[in-house]
């Protein structure tokens, strides 16, 4: 980083590929995140940026794009992140508010704005599947695991929701991608980052990101209540109790990939914040299978999970 800086943080960024910094000159901090490790994600950012701007929600002012470095200059939103600073007493009025942002999203965005978005797939839903195929089943010893029959279940689910995937979803929309900024008002309050893996995809996908959260272990007390709320506020979905069974197979999908992925990181990493992530997933996932219609789907889940 440049040395004329009164200061410089790394801040940690999971398992991305971008680096990403705080800097501090006098009593005024911005973010840096250097994209020159993954060029595709720069442009993705920008594109997405280009989207969000007009709608309305807070997301960070850019100061300066590097194009040449493949660096951005933007607003820091501060510390107050929502997994940092969430507790019992808090937790739905952070649930809601960040509900409140994902209903504006789907409310105020305009489908021609999408068009430069790629179209989530059912091909898109088997490679996540595989990562359960490929890393959880095999360490669990589960040898007789029906693979082909496991696919060909999905296909046929998945193609039976009748999913229109024409709605802005932002993919990792999560409490650690959110921040409560106190000097803002109603849902402006919530600042949203991470927004450079946006697809077209399911309406409700960022609200089960936020609600069936692998990372964090709250309860799911809230959950019914808003995405009854979601719906209500949402005039493009017609049917709840439709919107509910998209809602749960798309979740059961999601947390089947993730079953995979933390095994496959644990592996690789040896770190055991992975098998807590497991644990919760699992958890997360036996509570989705009881939302889960198709009997043949739910008995080879109950039979190998």
């Amino acid at each position: 980083m440049n040395s004329n800086h009164n200061d410089y943080e790394k801040i940690e960024d999971g398992l991305s590929n971008k680096l990403i910094y705080r800097i501090t000159e006098k009593e005024n901090s911005k973010i840096v995140i250097d994209f020159s490790r993954d060029k595709q994600e720069f442009k993705n950012f920008l594109n997405v940026y280009q989207i969000l701007l007009k709608i309305n929600i807070s997301i960070p002012k850019l100061y300066e794009v590097n194009q040449k470095q493949y660096k951005i200059y933007m607003e820091d939103f501060g510390k107050n992140r929502f997994n940092k600073i969430y507790n019992k007493d808090n937790l739905y009025k952070l649930l809601k508010l960040a509900v409140e942002n994902i209903i504006v999203i789907q409310n105020e965005s305009n489908l021609n704005n999408l068009k430069n978005l790629k179209e989530y797939t059912f091909e898109d839903l088997k490679i996540e599947l595989k990562e359960f195929v490929t890393f959880y089943i095999p360490t669990n010893k589960n040898s007789n695991f029906p693979t082909s029959k496991f696919y060909e279940l999905w296909k046929s689910v998945f193609y039976a929701q009748n999913y229109n995937m024409k709605s802005f979803v932002h993919k990792d929309f999560e409490f650690v991608n959110l921040f409560f900024l106190e000097n803002y008002e109603s849902h402006l309050q919530c600042g949203i980052i991470d927004f450079q893996s946006a697809f077209m995809g399911f309406i409700g996908w960022d609200l089960l990101s936020l609600l069936e959260n692998p990372r964090i272990n709250f309860t799911r007390d809230f959950n019914d209540k808003l995405i009854k709320y979601f719906y209500d506020k949402t005039p493009t979905i017609r049917n709840l109790n439709t919107f509910r069974e998209q809602y749960y197979v798309l979740s059961l999908a999601r947390q089947t990939r993730l079953l995979g992925r933390w095994k496959k990181l644990f592996s690789i990493n040896n770190d055991y914040q992975f098998l807590d992530y497991l644990k919760i997933t699992k958890s997360r996932t036996i509570a989705t299978l009881n939302n889960i219609k198709n009997h043949e789907l739910r008995l080879i889940y109950e039979k190998y999970l």
